[in-house]
């Protein structure tokens, strides 16, 4: 080997010891923009997907209206109240739960289904399966139309 390749071939090998330290930096910085990406990704998945559902929801909360859902109102008859998940809907009139499978709904675009997944016949039926929809006309309609017997959430 000639004094000039071997000059050269120092050279090449001087220059790349720095590059291979700025090779591992640069692929530490890779790994941590692509990490961010898979993040802000998994994150557009999540709202798209809560987006979907919501709409699904929507549509039920609608269908649950224009069925004829019953209105729920404070104990005094006076006011309206939210549906609140995992509690009963009582009748005011006979002060008893109302039944497994009424569909129930609010002042404010909420509904639900009653439902007892338990064993235990002393326990009432629960309000779940909530769905809500913003179509306050619609939800006002339904409040205008019903004129039957008052039904409240208990207070705890």
């Amino acid at each position: 080997m000639k004094i000039a390749h071997g000059v050269f071939a120092l050279a090449i090998i001087g220059t790349a010891i720095p590059s291979i330290q700025n090779i591992g930096g640069f692929t530490s910085k890779v790994g941590a923009a692509r990490a961010e990406a898979d993040r802000i990704g998994q994150d557009m998945t999540e709202l798209k997907l809560g987006q979907q559902e919501q709409e699904q929801k929507n549509e039920v909360a609608i269908e649950r209206y224009r069925d004829g859902c019953i209105p729920v109102v404070s104990v005094d008859q006076q006011r309206y109240v939210s549906l609140v998940l995992n509690l009963p809907v009582i009748d005011s009139a006979s002060n008893q739960p109302i039944p497994v499978g009424s569909t129930v709904c609010d002042a404010h675009g909420n509904t639900g289904i009653i439902t007892d997944d338990d064993s235990d016949t002393g326990t009432p039926g629960v309000t779940q399966k909530m769905a809500f929809t913003g179509d306050k006309s619609l939800v006002d309609w339904r409040m205008n139309q019903y004129q039957g017997a008052a039904y409240y959430m208990p207070s705890n």
